[in-house]
């Protein structure tokens, strides 16, 4: 049982590398990455609404939780050292995430289940917890692809970090307005992407249209030296209101695919809302296929009270001690990719 739970507002240097272990070793158990970027990058900087909890086991991380959300909505992350696993850390982790958020003046408590495993599922049906979002992970091999397209009346360039970052943010930001995640990026926000190792100028396409900036296409490689095939990624996609239905957001994605094979990548991955109908019939029509599955789970919280969770059948609470929860399993998304290709489609923000 771990001996302290800290919470921070901000993760230095150390910290942070305990986390990244911690992250590459729940990856190689359970197959899927369990945190979120967008969170994990605020608590890189600090000074915001994220919050970490350290579960330490004498010096060593255990347990990690992460938070973010203002008003009656917080979103968490939940994840457990494969070796400390069993032992009631993850409840622990949950309930102390409840009472931060309770403390807040949250009325819920979102949850991330990443890979939707049946350990989680059937802890959340235990709970009688609903999922409240569905995110779906996309892959599909870049062997064989459409034709590439020719952008007629729009001109397609590389970013350019020293005249772009405002003009890109503002049309980002109109965008995605109403995405839960993504709807209001601040210029940290961006630079916190743009000083990341994976980040490539020339991965980032920019469409214009009579010399406005009308369209993108995010593309991210992050080749792992375990993978058989390197991964690329559709890590942000969108286009302006005023394109709706000049096929601008398909033409994107086929040039990023194309892309991202040129860059010797043999798989591309994206994330897409679970109810984005037009979204999935464009990535279907283009050969993607679901890889993962992820849910987001919603635990109602009494504004300002402790919060109570369900202890374990068979495992008692005792004076002194958290209780177990059976959700302690629950992790969840790395990278919420948002995809937005006209006005009413929305995607994966993480």
């Amino acid at each position: 049982m771990a001996e302290r739970i800290e919470t921070v507002d901000w993760l230095d240097p150390e910290q942070r590398a305990a986390v990244d272990a911690l992250i590459r070793a729940a990856t190689i158990a359970d197959g899927v990455p369990p945190i979120g970027e967008h969170k994990y990058l605020k608590l890189h900087t600090g000074g915001g609404s994220a919050r970490a909890l350290l579960a330490y086991d004498d010096d060593r991380l255990c347990g990690y939780a992460q938070l973010l959300g203002t008003g009656d909505r917080v979103t968490a992350e939940v994840v457990v050292d494969p070796d400390a696993r069993g032992r009631g850390l993850g409840g622990r982790l949950i309930a102390a995430a409840r009472r931060l958020a309770a403390a807040a003046g949250a009325r819920e408590l979102k949850l991330w289940s990443y890979g939707a495993l049946a350990p989680a599922a059937a802890a959340a049906a235990r709970q009688g917890l609903a999922a409240r979002r569905t995110l779906l992970e996309l892959e599909r091999p870049l062997d064989t692809l459409p034709p590439r397209p020719a952008l007629r009346g729009y001109a397609v360039r590389r970013f350019d970090p020293d005249r772009d970052c405002e003009t890109w943010l503002q049309l980002h930001d109109r965008i995605f307005a109403d995405h839960p995640e993504h709807g209001a990026w601040s210029l940290d926000d961006l630079e916190a992407r743009l000083s990341q190792p994976w980040f490539d100028a020339e991965d980032f396409l920019i469409a214009e249209r009579g010399g406005r900036m009308v369209g993108f296409n995010w593309l991210k490689r992050t080749p792992d030296p375990s993978q058989a095939r390197p991964q690329g990624e559709i890590y942000i996609i969108g286009v302006a209101g005023s394109e709706r239905g000049r096929g601008l957001g398909r033409s994107l994605a086929v040039l990023g695919l194309h892309h991202l094979r040129e860059r010797g990548m043999a798989v591309c991955i994206l994330y897409v809302e679970g109810d984005n109908a037009p979204a999935l019939r464009l990535y279907r029509a283009l050969g993607f296929m679901v890889r993962h599955t992820h849910r987001c789970y919603a635990l109602p919280l009494a504004a300002g009270q402790p919060a109570s969770v369900q202890v374990e059948s068979g495992e008692p609470s005792a004076e002194g001690r958290e209780p177990r929860v059976a959700l302690s399993s629950l992790v969840a998304p790395r990278s919420t990719l948002h995809a937005r290709l006209s006005a009413p489609v929305s995607r994966h923000g993480p």
